[in-house]
């Protein structure tokens, strides 16, 4: 988190300024990555699809072994009084549990407790240009990660492998890395769900490609089949994402992302696509009525 930023950092029940925000370096969140995560954001100061994402929170420190010792309200409340404390209209949100503090041994048997980091953040506004023009990525070379070795449903600190595909990216000077499984199919971005528009068909990768379960993608497959637009799960290839008609990205902070040029080459008319618009208006119809 930047510094310089007007943020504030909460750890174990008390709040510190970013530059007195400090955890045991034995912590096994920061020793191995070992700890779960969720992200959000604010509309009108209010936590944006709290529930949603506790109970991806919970599914995450299951899937991993790790008990879970927060309740969605006593978490809740956790992020509303650190909040309190900045002045700002809207924040970004950052939940972190870790399975706890220990020796270096990956033994995680004689932990007790747990860390519980939450840090906000004012919320920034985004370069419009994205929405307007749209963003550039490019097929990644680093893969992601097999299901059956960490499963990309688990939204753990482990964060090695999308971190080397973004910095595929950041080499190229373009938004994002799209990163492929080991069939070599497309399954998301680095933080963010794909998407591509062909003929009357929005297609997004199944989750068995090996994907996390966005929550932004959940409500937009929720939207869209409520507005009669056609929306489709199933494998696909990079070269039928460059030879889309529109491609977009959904992420929960960023929204509807349109993609225009995916490994140098435009999509469809190299401009975002009434559907990608189409849906973006559905979406914040919807954050409206929250």
């Amino acid at each position: 988190m930047d510094k310089k930023a007007n943020s504030i950092i909460y750890i174990n029940g008390e709040i510190h300024s970013p530059e007195n925000a400090k955890i045991s370096v034995f912590d096994r969140g920061f020793l191995f990555g070992d700890s779960v995560y969720e992200v959000t954001r604010t509309y009108d100061r209010k936590v944006f699809l709290w529930d949603e994402h506790y109970d991806r929170l919970k599914k995450s420190s299951t899937k991993i072994g790790m008990h879970l010792p927060f309740s969605k309200v006593f978490l809740k409340n956790e992020i509303e009084k650190t909040m309190e404390r900045l002045q700002n209209k809207e924040v970004f949100i950052r939940v972190i549990v870790t399975r706890g503090e220990g020796g270096f041994s990956l033994d995680p048997s004689t932990l007790t407790e747990n860390n519980l980091i939450i840090m906000i953040k004012e919320m920034t506004r985004y370069p419009e240009c994205w929405y307007r023009d749209g963003v550039h990525v490019i097929i990644a070379n680093t893969h992601r990660t097999n299901k059956d070795s960490l499963d990309p449903a688990i939204k753990s600190g482990n964060y090695l492998n999308n971190v080397m595909a973004y910095m595929e990216a950041a080499t190229q000077n373009v938004y994002d890395s799209v990163m492929l499984n080991s069939e070599g199919y497309v399954t998301e971005a680095t933080t963010s769900n794909i998407w591509v528009v062909k003929g009357n068909e929005v297609i997004t990768p199944p989750l068995k490609a090996g994907i996390l379960e966005g929550i932004t993608r959940k409500t937009v497959i929720k939207l869209a089949k409520e507005n009669e637009i056609k929306i489709v799960q199933r494998n696909f290839l990079p070269a039928e994402l460059i030879n889309g008609d529109e491609c977009f990205l959904t992420s929960s902070t960023k929204e509807i992302v349109p993609i225009t040029k995916i490994d140098g080459h435009p999509v469809g008319d190299g401009g975002p696509g009434p559907t990608t618009k189409k849906i973006h208006e559905l979406y914040r119809s919807f954050i409206s009525q929250q």
